[in-house]
């Protein structure tokens, strides 16, 4: 630690040039045991995963290597148990005296990572800087209903909604919504390097495409928590080397998504696989102003032609649930995807519709990446299927960050991508298919779908708002911005001397301030 204008600041050590030489995938686990090795003394827990982070600003970021870095750097107001309930988090408790007002009350006593006392002048900067369009916050949609928000008081906000947001509490839960300290933000403009949260780890060394390393935060506001003293992310980008990582012990365990991987892990008595269904929703998008996908026929001739029980049995090995719009682990809103015409695979018809629309045997790119959530198994699958029905699409199989890079510039015909869902379809689907979404990439725009979209977020009673997110679903399944495919399943495998760790369906990593090693 060291003193900087009065202001404590950690310095993170980065090593400017990292050599990665090819390793075999026998080798690979092994080889970044000498620059993330546990200190000594301390109770490690090391953690493998295959992407490395693609910044650190809650804030901003999209990637959920991102976000899971992020659960357990900061907190939010409100944040998802296991079971999809929201409950406070920095806010101890809350009062709704009308549809359109809330009044959080913070704990008292949450210090920053810099020893600096939490107060509601952090929570005011944090969501006007989310609001701020200046910051491109993709959590901007969730919370663009709020007219006002101040500080009542040290330990209070106000915040007050230009409309009844049946999601705004979905919207302070969201990874995008995490507190951030107000005067490190001044101070660095940008925390996509650095962090400045409340969370139990705080960032101690970052060493890029290689490990990052978490060191338990000693004044966490949660009594007894975290468990052990560090979290170590090791970037192990092969599947297979993320398995044998555990099997050898160097990992406690690893978040693995390739079902052929899995399928091992499930064979071995050794090690403990812990799954659940996720609410993230494997999608194959369109860019609706470049042809020949600015024709809806053309689209949803697709969807017709797309067979999603098979990309799900080949690219992930059965690991997954067919989708529509809405995550099917979302039940209350999830329509049974049998109620749509496209969910039923035929290829004549798709083939006719093509050649009615005048896009037969018309030529188009799938940008994918090699990472998981870059669907490249999923793309070659569509490819082949598109084929079958007289189109000429080609792969594009690019680096991840040049894929994010792509994602956020539009520059696509078409993508594979794995979308984050959440236990409230307004929260999902507003900022992914409004005209103006903050993550509507596929720069679709559509009257019905807004008027929709408007009509689903104001009523809070779900009774009134079940017709209106079954239209809209129906609608979307047909104008097809995207090709609705499957959830995933969540996958952790552990060694047994792993102990109290949860998978949640929004993949967050909270559980691991609550997991301790047994040896």
């Amino acid at each position: 630690m060291r003193k900087d204008g009065g202001y404590l600041m950690r310095r993170v050590r980065l090593r400017a040039l990292i050599l990665v030489l090819p390793v075999t995938a026998a080798l690979a686990a092994a080889s970044w045991v000498p620059l993330a090795r546990a200190a000594a003394g301390k109770v490690t827990v090391t953690l493998g995963v295959d992407q490395e982070a693609v910044g650190l600003d809650p804030n901003k970021v999209t990637a959920f290597s991102s976000f899971r870095r992020l659960d357990l750097l900061y907190n939010k107001l409100v944040t998802y148990d296991a079971d999809l309930r929201v409950v406070g988090d920095l806010a101890e408790s809350w009062d709704t005296p009308d549809a359109r007002t809330y009044i959080f009350h913070l704990r008292k006593g949450v210090q920053f990572h810099d020893g600096q006392e939490l107060t509601a002048d952090d929570v005011v900067f944090t969501i006007e800087r989310i609001l701020d369009p200046k910051t491109a916050s993709p959590g901007r949609s969730y919370l663009d209903a709020v007219d006002s928000v101040s500080a009542s008081d040290r330990y209070t906000v106000r915040l007050h909604l230009q409309y009844p947001l049946a999601s705004i509490l979905s919207g302070l839960a969201s990874g995008n919504a995490a507190v951030v300290e107000k005067a490190a933000v001044m101070k660095s403009g940008d925390l996509q390097k650095t962090e400045a949260g409340t969370g139990p780890f705080v960032l101690s060394e970052w060493v890029p495409d290689n490990f990052m390393r978490l060191s338990k935060n000693p004044h966490y506001f949660k009594h007894g928590l975290p468990k052990v003293d560090e979290v170590v992310f090791r970037i192990i980008p092969e599947q297979a080397s993320l398995l044998a990582g555990v099997r050898t012990r160097s990992l406690d365990m690893a978040t693995i998504s390739d079902g052929s991987v899995v399928k091992q892990a499930q064979g071995d008595r050794n090690l403990i696989v812990q799954e659940a269904p996720s609410l993230n929703l494997r999608i194959f998008s369109f860019n609706t102003t470049r042809a020949p996908f600015t024709d809806p026929r053309v689209r949803d001739a697709i969807a017709y032609a797309i067979d999603r029980d098979a990309i799900v049995k080949a690219a992930e090995f059965g690991l997954g649930v067919v989708s529509g719009p809405v995550p099917a682990p979302a039940k209350i809103w999830a329509l049974p995807v049998g109620d749509f015409p496209e969910y039923h695979p035929n290829p004549t018809k798709a083939r006719q519709m093509l050649e009615q629309a005048g896009a037969g045997g018309a030529s188009f790119k799938i940008v994918a990446s090699p990472t998981y959530e870059g669907g490249i198994a999923v793309a070659e699958v569509i490819q082949s299927q598109l084929r079958a029905v007289g189109l000429n699409p080609s792969i594009e199989n690019i680096e991840w960050g040049t894929y994010i890079n792509r994602w956020v510039k539009r520059d696509f015909d078409t993508m594979v991508e794995l979308r984050g869902g959440d236990p409230d379809p307004d929260r999902f689907l507003y900022r992914t298919f409004y005209s103006t979404g903050a993550v509507n990439n596929f720069l679709f725009k559509d009257s019905t779908v807004d008027g929709l979209l408007n009509r689903g977020r104001v009523h809070v009673v779900p009774s009134e708002r079940k017709p209106i997110y079954d239209e809209l679903q129906k609608v979307l399944v047909s104008q097809a911005p995207a090709v609705f495919l499957y959830t995933p399943y969540e996958t952790d495998v552990l060694q047994p001397t792993v102990k109290g760790f949860r998978i949640i369906p929004t993949g967050a990593l909270n559980y691991l301030e609550q997991t301790s090693l047994e040896r």
